[in-house]
């Protein structure tokens, strides 16, 4: 089959067309496999997502309809399996997202473009409690991890869960650095502070000087 549209580069995408490289399945068996091996974690499953992209996938070509089964009183099922074409793509863009770094414009970091807007001592309290809920999401994954590891899942299936605590990990520490340095007067100006600091680079910027 011709593939009718560009490849939907979304994460669930990513997974559905690896897990069919592996063999046909239906999307039911999709999702089971996805939080088997824990790749809830880092790609987000809801509601009737799968078969959306599933259905995106199929009309652009890179997957097709292989057959459709009952049983019992259970909805059909459909098992699907990949393409030529589209194993060429997605293995593609696998290379790529693994070569190239992308910017992925966190909510966290928006977040902190702001933050000075809202009273230095509440900022310093709402880090506190980032840093307690990091905490124990980090502490959740690992106990995940380990129990899928003890169950005898190989760590390749697992390597996602082990970037996602990493990446964890080193936000928690940046996060517990930056409320250090605000305590400590190193990261925050007062308001009139900051309007003194507007006004200079301003008049730098229609002086020309370089910023």
């Amino acid at each position: 089959m011709a593939t009718k549209k560009e490849l939907p580069r979304t994460p669930l995408a990513l997974a559905v067309m690896n897990l069919l490289i592996e063999q046909p399945m239906h999307p039911y068996e999709m999702k089971s496999k996805m939080k088997e091996r824990g790749h809830d974690q880092v790609i987000k499953l809801t509601g009737g997502s799968i078969y959306d992209t599933v259905e995106r996938l199929e009309q652009g070509g890179f997957i097709e309809a292989q057959a459709t089964s009952r049983e019992g009183r259970r909805p059909e099922r459909t098992v699907y399996a990949i393409t030529e074409t589209g194993r060429d793509e997605i293995l593609d863009w696998l290379r790529e997202l693994l070569t190239q770094p992308v910017h992925e414009y966190p909510q966290f970091g928006a977040a902190l473009a702001f933050f000075a807007h809202l009273p230095k001592d509440e900022v310093v309290r709402l880090l506190k409690i980032r840093s307690a809920m990091l905490d124990g999401q980090i502490a959740g994954s690992e106990r995940q991890l380990k129990t899928l590891m003890d169950m005898g899942l190989p760590r390749l299936f697992l390597i996602e869960g082990e970037y996602s605590v990493a990446m964890r990990r080193a936000e928690l520490e940046w996060v517990r650095n930056a409320v250090h340095d605000i305590e400590d007067g190193k990261l925050w100006l007062t308001k009139e502070q900051m309007e003194t600091v507007g006004h200079e680079f301003e008049n730098r910027s229609e002086g020309g000087e370089a910023l």
